[in-house]
Formats: structure tokens, C-alpha cells, sequence
């Protein structure tokens, strides 16, 4: 293309092959309209200023290929495992305070049972012995859980809610069932007849809050 319009225009002369190369050439239909009109100055004036541009004008430059990005493999790092919150600092005097629940607890129930096993000891006073030992592991337990919470959590335990703040009915029965159960035991146990009037009280008061 470029040595024809070249050769074309260091002799001009030809205005019907000159349109004839800007026909198969030319990228414009505007001037491709105007040149078929026939020979004019403005016309042979513009089919050689668009010749010129088109030789003029470089051919796109071929880029090089650029070589494929191959992804950078990471390594994958493992997390560190978790770590553990350190516990909360332990109020001492609750700790204590546990301790002290337990340590009596078990010396009561080491005390029954060398008395469970004295000679000579009727039959009744056994039952009562028996039954106080049953009573002091449930209350081991319970210690035990309160323990641990006090060296998980570094305090005691909110106290539960008062009866008379309480108003839902399921949690009142709970608290009916477990006291009357309670109460059953503790008459039983001569030592721990100072508990019952509150125990009474307590019953009475759930009662109450259940019929109103």
C-alpha cells in the first residue's frame, strides 16, 4: 500500500488513480464520495493531503508479547492456636470462704460416719446418721460447683432472686418442690430445727404469690 500511494504521489498526475487508491485505502466515505465526483482543484487538493496522512501515518506498532503472569504461590501460614484468656484473679476471701464451706462439710460427714459405726447404736439413731451423710454429699457437690466457679470466674455467684421479686409461676413451683423437699429432710435432722421457720416462712410466701 504505501509504495504504490508513494510512488503515486511524487508524480501526481493521474487524479483517477489517485482516487482509486484512496478507494481501496481510504478509511473516510466522505472523501471517497467527493473524489468520484470528478477532478477538482479542491478535490485533487484533498486527495492529496488524505494520501499523504495515510502514508504518513505509522502502522500500529506490534507490542511485544508479554510473558504470562504465573500467580506467586504464598505459602500458607498456619494461624497460631488460639490463645486462652488468662483466668481472672480469685478473690481470696471467697476462695477462702468456699474452702472453709467444704472442709467442714467433710469433716461432718467423716464425724457421722465414725459415729454410724459406733457400738450399741440403735437402730433409729443409724436411719438419722445414714440420711445426714446422704444430705452432707448432696451438699459436697454443690460445694464442689461453687468452687470451681469461684476459680473460673475469680468471684461467687450473683445470689439468686428473692421469692417476692419473683414472678414467673414455673420458677415459683421449682422453688415450692425444692423447699418442701428440703423441709422434709431438715425435720429430720434435730440439729437443724432453727432452719424451719424460715423454711415455713419461704413456703408460705410461694403459696401466696401462686394463688394471687
Amino acid at each position: 500500500m504505501t509504495s504504490a500511494i508513494v510512488a503515486w504521489l511524487a508524480q501526481p498526475k493521474d487524479f483517477a488513480a489517485g482516487v482509486a487508491l484512496y478507494e481501496a485505502y481510504g478509511p473516510s466515505a466522505v472523501y471517497q464520495h467527493l473524489f468520484r465526483q470528478g477532478e477538482t482543484t479542491f478535490a485533487r487538493t484533498s486527495l492529496v493531503r488524505e494520501l499523504h496522512k495515510l502514508v504518513a501515518t505509522p502502522a500500529p506498532a506490534v507490542l511485544p508479547k508479554q510473558p504470562e503472569l504465573v500467580p506467586e504461590r504464598h505459602e500458607t501460614v498456619p494461624k497460631p492456636a488460639d490463645v486462652e484468656p488468662e483466668p481472672p484473679a480469685v478473690d481470696p476471701a471467697a476462695l477462702a470462704h468456699v474452702n472453709a464451706q467444704l472442709k467442714a462439710l467433710r469433716d461432718e460427714r467423716s464425724h457421722k460416719h465414725a459415729q454410724l459405726t459406733a457400738p450399741g447404736l440403735r437402730q433409729n439413731d443409724r436411719r438419722k446418721l445414714a440420711f445426714r451423710i446422704l444430705d452432707i454429699g448432696d451438699e459436697v457437690l454443690e460445694t464442689m460447683q461453687l468452687l470451681k466457679h469461684v476459680l473460673a470466674h475469680g468471684s461467687l455467684p450473683a445470689g439468686p432472686v428473692a421469692t417476692v421479686d419473683v414472678t414467673d409461676a414455673g420458677e415459683l413451683r421449682r422453688r415450692l418442690d425444692n423447699l418442701v423437699a428440703l423441709r422434709s429432710k431438715v425435720r429430720k435432722n434435730p440439729k437443724r430445727a432453727a432452719e424451719l421457720p424460715a423454711m415455713e416462712k419461704e413456703i408460705k410466701l410461694i403459696r401466696a404469690k401462686l394463688k394471687s
